[in-house]
């Protein structure tokens, strides 16, 4: 119930880097606070869980990974360089 809650809280009020920002720490966390991981699912539905159009999702983790917060490992494996810089975004 409190994830259903917080989803909720970041889907309204946040903006598209801030609500991806959130997902993956999410994901991270969930996946043992791993530096890589695995999305368990594609570009769209992240979009559709997050409230976002696929290519707003594909245009903010591409800013992510051009700014060096990102590594990508394939289209679902990413690593996190900078994982202080990916929390503050979604603070």
């Amino acid at each position: 119930m409190v994830r259903a809650q917080e989803h909720l809280l970041v889907v309204g009020r946040q903006t598209a880097i801030e609500r991806i920002a959130a997902f993956l720490i999410d994901m991270a966390d969930r996946q043992g606070e791993l530096a890589q991981i695995e999305l368990p699912m594609s570009r769209q539905d992240i979009g559709d869980y997050l409230g976002l159009t696929i290519e707003t999702v594909s245009r903010v983790l591409s800013r992510l990974r051009d700014k060096g917060v990102l590594k990508f490992h394939g289209l679902r494996t990413l690593e996190i360089l900078k994982p202080d810089a990916l929390r503050s975004l979604c603070e």
